[in-house]
This record gives C-alpha cells, sequence and structure tokens, in this order.
C-alpha cells in the first residue's frame, strides 16, 4: 500500500513538472472542517532534503502535537509543536558514512499552519484547496554542534471527497528552508537553504466508519507524501528528495456557536 502511495505521489509531480524537494505535513488533515470545530492531533514525518551548492544531503524528523480551529467553514488556522530531530551527510557522494557527519538530538520545535478552500462543488465532490505552514526548528549532537532554522511549505490543488471514506488531495508544492548551522563553539557557518523547492504532493485523510456518526468527534487517520522526479531511496541515505509524514486524531464537536440538526458526516 505505501508502495502504491508513494508511486501515486511521484506520478503527480512528474505530470506538474516539479523538480525539487519535499517536506513536513502541512495541516493534517488537509480536509477544511465545519465552522466552530477544532482539531486535535498528533504527526510525525521525516523527510530528506539536499541543502546548499553541494546539495549535501540532510535528514529531518518531526514529531508534533497540534491544535487548529475553523473560524469559518473555508478557513483553518492552527499551532503545534514538538520535537525536530537533524542529520546533515558529509559528502555528496554517498560513497561514506554519509549521515554521521552531523547526528543531532530532537530539539524543540513549533509553528503555525492554515488551510484556506472553497466550498464543496458537483454535489459535494471537489474543493480546491491552499495549504501553508512555517516552522522553528533546531536540533544539536552531543558535542553541542548546531543546524537550526526555519522552513515553510505551501501547496495548492483540488481534493476529492470520497463518500463513507475521506478525502484525497494532491498538487504541487512549495518548500522553503532559511537555516543557521553552528561549530561545537557556538561559531556561526555561513547558513543553508535548500537547493530544490518544488515537488508533487499527496494527501489522504481517512476516517474511520465505525466512528463517523459520533456527534462529539470524527477520529481521523491522515498520509501525506512528497516526492519528486529525482526521489530515490538509498542504503546510506535512506530518503532522497521524499517526505512521508501521518498523523492521527480527531475532529472536535463545535467549541463555540450553537449546534446544527444537520450532522458532519465525511
Amino acid at each position: 500500500m505505501m508502495r502504491l502511495l508513494t508511486i501515486t505521489a511521484l506520478i503527480v509531480g512528474i505530470i506538474g513538472g516539479s523538480k525539487g524537494v519535499s517536506s513536513f505535513t502541512l495541516s493534517n488533515p488537509a480536509t477544511p472542517i465545519p465552522q466552530a470545530r477544532g482539531v486535535v492531533g498528533a504527526s510525525y514525518g521525516i523527510a530528506g532534503v539536499s541543502i546548499g551548492k553541494d546539495s549535501v544531503p540532510m535528514l529531518l524528523n518531526r514529531i508534533h502535537l497540534r491544535f487548529a480551529v475553523a473560524p469559518s467553514s473555508l478557513l483553518t488556522l492552527g499551532v503545534e509543536a514538538g520535537a525536530t530531530q537533524v542529520e546533515v551527510g558529509g559528502d555528496t557522494l554517498g560513497v561514506g558514512d554519509t549521515l554521521a557527519a552531523f547526528h543531532g538530538k530532537y530539539g524543540l520545535s513549533g509553528g503555525v499552519n492554515a488551510t484556506i478552500a472553497t466550498p464543496f462543488y458537483f454535489n459535494d465532490v471537489m474543493s480546491i484547496g491552499a495549504h501553508a505552514s512555517g516552522n522553528y526548528f533546531m536540533s544539536a549532537n552531543k558535542y553541542n554542534a548546531q543546524y537550526g532554522g526555519i522552513d515553510i511549505a505551501a501547496a495548492l490543488g483540488p481534493q476529492f471527497h470520497i463518500k463513507h471514506f475521506g478525502y484525497i488531495g494532491f498538487g504541487p508544492r512549495l518548500y522553503l528552508i532559511s537555516g543557521q548551522n553552528y561549530d561545537t563553539g557556538g561559531v556561526a557557518g555561513k547558513g543553508y537553504s535548500n537547493s530544490n523547492n518544488l515537488s508533487g504532493w499527496l494527501s489522504i485523510d481517512f476516517f474511520p466508519q465505525s466512528a463517523t456518526a459520533k456527534p462529539n468527534g470524527k477520529p481521523y487517520i491522515s498520509l501525506e507524501v512528497s516526492v519528486t522526479p529525482s526521489s530515490r531511496f538509498s542504503d546510506k541515505i535512506p530518503l532522497r528528495e521524499i517526505a512521508i509524514s501521518v498523523s492521527i486524531g480527531t475532529i472536535t464537536k463545535r467549541l463555540f456557536g450553537e449546534e446544527t440538526d444537520v450532522e458532519w458526516n465525511p
């Protein structure tokens, strides 16, 4: 199943003509939620990116707790916090122990995310959505050398409602890193950024059927995959230009305002 999803996202990236980098979750779940409801969840993401003009490999692991609320049915705003771990390769050829050059520990990270979407058209089948997220992160190794910075992601594309299942969306995605590294003495390096910026993006939001009829919450499981035509796996560098993230949580009942007679069922 995972292989099929990855291949599907790769096709999306190729069709979009994108050549670049993948990134973390944007706003799991990607679907817009009804007005006044909230989202409470946790996400794990792993992303392999390339930094600098020499395309040095970097691997990021991120674990975040997330909370979001929908002030309207077309807008969802969220915050998130947790930890990010960074590894950076020592060469670009993959002939050495490439990810041993910098092996960081999990450090605090956090940020914000937002989703803006149109209403669902064609008998509640399709919507167009835009997603954006921004996070600060810092990871230090046992010698107190550090890699940190800010990463920003944005995606735009259609989302399709599959009744009694959930939602599937895809489209092009932009990912930017602006970072700073420090040596063991605390001396700043030249800074870094990712060398590729565009990728194809696929999101799947699944709402278990046993839970969709409950008025107090809608549990979900979300998957996001981001790849490019240059994406690949290897033994020394597990992911290159690939990101995979999973989120679990629940859509809450209305947090403010009056309850309606019509219950939302994904």
